[in-house]
């Protein structure tokens, strides 16, 4: 009788709480900035509940679907990042001073270097090509190069002459005409260790040509200058720089092959495959156990046949001994 009591009171209760649940969810529906959200939440739900038996399939498309772009841009980020590292040759232009030392001096700072790439470092003059500049024989072109703290990487020190531009009639498509182009090479095969080195260029004489001729004070005159690093293709540095934009290609695809790859087979354990070969065919059976059941049936039938020879061996044996009977008598 107790336990009967205890199960209808908790029915009493349970049916309570549905109505007490529905009710609520009744008032609350009238409300209507609650219905809307009530409505979406619902067809949400039911949307999972349609989405569910598909889930297993869903969730790696999913995954690849997303994944798949992210891969995609981070290959291009390694491609242009390689692209963007390819040591290349670079060119800072001079501008001298005149009138505030002995000698006509510039000061720049050089850009765009890699600090471990070795390069052939130059100095490029575009002069007048006058009498003056020509009467003043061999001068001396002097390259410093420091770090931001004032330490010396380099120091360089070459003597330069101005000559009369060649008669060539050709010479007008490599110099510009009543100018000479002079090239001073610098530094040979020199790895800066810096990114943005401090370059310190010094042109003349430091006697000022006084202890030549009437000893009078001379200068020479420069229209334009440069500083020029061309790069030396060494190793792999050297085959990534000359060929730039093929590296960047072939990063980018053996990124994203790692990549794919790795995706694929985190993902392939979640994927179930399944073939019409597999579906159609019926399941194998053993061959042992085909054997087992063909002996089993062959030892039941000859079972089955003694017996059968049996009986009718006995019923023969009855029959004949009632004939014998019968004509005794």
């Amino acid at each position: 009788m107790e336990t009967s009591k205890t199960e209808t009171d908790t029915e009493q209760r349970d049916k309570l709480r549905k109505k007490v649940v529905e009710d609520t969810g009744g008032i609350l529906s009238y409300f209507w900035p609650l219905h809307p959200i009530r409505l979406f939440i619902d067809l949400v739900l039911a949307a999972l509940r349609l989405i569910q038996p598909l889930a297993p399939q869903l969730v790696p498309l999913a995954v690849f679907s997303v994944s798949l772009p992210l891969i995609i841009f981070l290959s291009v980020g390694s491609g242009y990042w390689v692209w963007k590292s390819v040591a290349v040759g670079w060119e800072t232009e001079i501008f001298l001073q005149y009138g505030d030392s002995p000698v006509p001096y510039a000061e720049t700072i050089i850009p765009n270097v890699v600090a471990q790439q070795p390069y052939d470092i130059s100095l490029h003059l575009l002069v007048p090509a006058n009498e003056a500049n020509f009467a003043l024989g061999n001068f001396m072109a002097s390259l410093t190069l420091a770090t931001a703290r004032n330490s010396t990487l380099a120091f360089a020190r070459k003597p330069a002459i101005v000559l009369p531009p060649s008669a060539s009639p050709w010479s007008f498509l490599y110099n510009r005409p009543g100018t000479v182009d002079l090239n001073i090479p610098m530094l040979k095969d020199f790895t800066l260790g810096v990114t943005r080195p401090l370059a310190r260029v010094e042109l003349g004489r430091r006697d000022l040509w006084k202890t030549l001729g009437e000893g009078h004070g001379r200068e020479i005159s420069v229209l334009s200058g440069y500083i020029r690093g061309v790069v030396l293709h060494r190793g792999v540095r050297g085959i990534i720089s000359r060929f730039p934009l093929a590296s960047a290609m072939v990063a980018s695809a053996v990124f994203f092959l790692i990549l794919f790859v790795g995706m694929v087979a985190c993902l392939m354990p979640a994927v179930e495959w399944h073939f019409p070969s597999d579906v159609n065919e019926p399941p194998k059976v053993d061959d042992r156990a085909r054997r087992r059941k063909r002996s089993r049936r062959r030892t039941e039938g000859e079972a089955g046949d003694s017996k059968h020879r049996t009986k009718a061996g006995t019923q023969s044996d009855g029959s004949s001994r009632i004939r014998s009977a019968v004509s005794a008598e």
